[in-house]
């Protein structure tokens, strides 16, 4: 096993995860639940970890973890021509009915 990615936040080493699981790769998750030990742990070491399965796929999981790392953050939101919801533009599909957003109209 080789960990790939500490991020500063669960949320943001799940997607990272399922990224990486979109390429086949398989990952381990560490430290989920350390958050609650920040204070008595240096804060880094509460961090959550994402670790790949099999050092094999390192390459393409440094693809995947540098595309992760340099994707923006976009304002504004996107209407889903599916059911009219609005997502956050840098959402891929509507939050509410999983529909493509992609083509919506942004707000």
């Amino acid at each position: 096993m080789k960990r790939v990615y500490s991020a500063s936040d669960l949320v943001d080493a799940r997607l990272l995860a399922d990224a990486l699981a979109g390429e086949r790769i398989r990952t381990h998750l560490f430290n989920a639940s350390a958050i609650g030990a920040m204070g008595d742990l240096p804060f880094g070491e509460t961090w959550p970890e994402v670790w790949i399965d099999d050092e094999r796929d390192l390459p393409r999981a440094r693809d995947v973890v540098a595309a992760h790392a340099a994707r923006r953050v976009l304002p504004g939101s996107v209407r889903c021509a599916a059911c009219g919801e609005d997502s956050p533009s840098n959402f891929d599909c509507c939050w509410q009915c999983g529909g493509d957003i992609a083509a919506g109209a942004a707000r």
